[in-house]
């Protein structure tokens, strides 16, 4: 009998232990996401009667405007706000049992955009980058869809005192900016912000003026009943602001899918008026996103600076690789583009060798992403970023 209880203890003790390390690792990894409540799951769903109740009945979140902002959940008390089916469509959850809604756009003065807000437990982290994302759809019965839907992302709380469209600069948008007209399932959501380590408030709405949104005109969905709201209505589901080293850990973001073969060409040309050196320091080769070998333009390049070595037998030169900031990132977490910068001068010192230059007249170094041509956010700046330049040693 004793050893027997003995079992049981120990057994018993076995499960306490495996129950423990189970919770621990849960917690561990929802510490990730710094927004509280992030799947609206924290809600007290039995009580939900209507729109407009998100304040009163879930945790964490709150208008930014005077216009309420709502809640769903399974279970609800009334049908205008359950789910799968309410009064403005069927979706289920992406995650749980809840998810928010927001009006983005709307042709009925009645109805007003609405923001939905949320203070984060934290400051972001100065020069950090985040990633922040959510799972949106469109509501069945929404007659419109609209761009222009993004993230504000605040050193403090944003409380608009009236009902008015609230037209302003955001900091995240998707990077198409595309028209979310998704209303069977969820698509997400993503873009990335870097901190300046004040940030402690995220806005989500329509921030676009009526005269610059794009507007799609929808059919109500086969199998639908009732009418059409003159409305753009989105259902929003697991908000998440998540800490990254690169735009590849982005979910919307990896690196396969932006334009890989985008390419800057420059509008300069060799004047003939330009010494040899002269024309040695102002050539530039351009490279496509994460790419070492050069284009037929940048190889023509090349070929010209071969031809004035050939002329100047004591020229010497110093090949210098660059990347953009991103690439730079992506060699933090990918060893593979760790040094893009020199594998772009390699592949140019290799072309003068081929040539018959000398590679006792060759130097090469990397610059890595700390001399940027241009230090503006933009695709044309970051191209322009991602070459070789060429000095005389």
């Amino acid at each position: 009998m004793k050893i027997k209880n003995l079992f049981s203890c120990i057994t018993a003790l076995a499960i306490v232990a495996a129950c423990s390390f189970t919770i621990t690792s849960t917690v561990s990894a929802q510490t990730d996401n710094l927004v509280p409540n992030g799947g609206f799951e924290d809600t007290n769903i039995k009580n939900i009667k209507s729109h407009g109740q998100m304040e009163e009945f879930c945790e964490d979140w709150f208008a930014g405007s005077s216009v309420p902002v709502d809640i769903y959940g399974d279970g609800a008390k009334g049908d205008k706000v359950a789910v799968p089916s309410n009064k403005f469509g069927t979706e289920n959850a992406a995650d749980g049992l809840c998810y928010a809604g927001f009006r983005a756009y709307s042709k009925d003065p009645k109805l007003s955009r609405s923001y939905l807000e949320v203070q984060l437990p934290q400051m972001l982290d100065r020069d950090v980058m985040y990633c922040v994302s959510f799972d949106i759809s469109l509501a069945d019965a929404s007659r419109y869809a609209v761009n222009e839907i993004g993230v504000v992302i605040s050193d403090r709380k944003i409380d608009q005192p009236n009902d008015g469209d609230m037209v302003r600069p955001y900091d995240v948008r998707q990077k198409t900016n595309k028209v979310f007209q998704l209303t069977e399932g969820w698509e997400k959501f993503c873009g990335t912000f870097v901190g300046t380590g004040q940030e402690e408030f995220l806005l989500i709405g329509c921030f676009g003026g009526r005269n610059d949104l794009e507007i799609e005109k929808i059919k109500l969905p086969q199998g639908i009943q009732g009418p059409q709201f003159n409305h753009a209505y989105y259902y929003i589901d697991n908000v998440s602001v998540i800490a990254i080293e690169a735009k590849s850990q982005c979910k919307c973001s990896k690196a396969e899918v932006r334009n890989m073969d985008f390419v800057y060409v420059s509008s300069s040309s060799q004047l003939d008026d330009k010494s040899d050196s002269e024309k040695i320091k102002s050539s530039v080769i351009y490279y496509a996103f994460l790419k070492s070998k050069p284009t037929g333009v940048g190889k023509n390049v090349a070929r010209n600076i071969v031809a004035i070595l050939k002329a100047n037998p004591g020229m010497n030169i110093n090949i210098i690789g660059h990347s953009d900031s991103d690439e730079f990132n992506e060699g933090r977490i990918n060893a593979r583009f760790a040094k893009i910068g020199q594998s772009r001068a390699d592949k140019i010192k290799t072309i003068l060798l081929e040539a018959g230059i000398s590679s006792s007249r060759i130097t090469i170094s990397d610059s890595l992403s700390e001399d940027p041509a241009n230090t503006r956010d933009s695709e044309i700046s970051r191209a322009q970023n991602r070459r070789v330049t060429f000095e005389l040693n």
